[in-house]
């Protein structure tokens, strides 16, 4: 069987805080549109801030061949939970204030990095990149948002670190390669989905 999760958080985010993904709210059409640099694209490099729906729909097991027992079981288990998960993101602090335009100057600052080039899988199939689908790559910097408004209060309180750059610190530990482009897109993501936390 071969399933392709159309996965737009960062890994260590997930690990530590065990969220999903945060958004901001106000219906759009998709659009693929240059990033700041000029040469790469990226479908909501311009549209307005992803629904909730569009940012949980990224989650949605795809199918890459004909169904199978184990696909129709994953697409069952994301659709029982699909409306809890849509209102948990609308009930979000972070995502009612994400600022309007935030998601596409958020996906324009980080779009041409190499994190979101296509990849092949193991039976040498390309897998669609990031860049093409709706929401895909602001949902990463929404979930960086959500991790420090969950995380900040205990590393707070036991003097781990108490600001954004504590908490970049935390998350890029360990000179794994990538950091520097890590660094740069958690700071594309306070800048322009959750600046509160400056």
């Amino acid at each position: 069987m071969k399933i392709a999760r159309r996965a737009c958080t960062f890994a260590a985010t997930v690990a530590v805080v065990g969220v999903a993904i945060v958004g901001c709210s106000s219906d759009s059409e998709p659009a693929a549109n240059a990033s700041a640099g000029g040469t790469t694209t990226c479908a909501d490099a311009t549209a307005a801030n992803a629904t909730a729906a569009d940012l949980v729909d990224v989650l949605r097991p795809v199918q890459v061949e004909d169904a199978d027992d184990e696909y129709r079981s994953l697409l069952a288990q994301f659709e029982e939970g699909r409306a809890d998960q849509i209102a948990r993101l609308e009930a979000s602090e972070v995502f009612r204030a994400v600022p309007a335009g935030g998601d596409a100057e958020f996906v324009k600052a980080v779009c041409s990095q190499s994190r979101w080039d296509d990849v092949v899988d193991a039976d040498g199939k390309a897998v669609s990149s990031p860049r093409s689908q709706r929401a895909a790559i602001a949902a990463t910097g929404h979930t960086y948002c959500d991790a420090f408004a969950q995380l900040q209060p205990s590393a707070a309180s036991t003097g781990a670190w108490t600001d954004w750059s504590g908490y970049v610190d935390m998350m890029t530990q360990g000179g794994m390669e990538g950091t520097d482009e890590a660094r740069l897109t958690y700071e594309a993501a306070r800048k322009n989905l959750c600046p509160q936390f400056s």
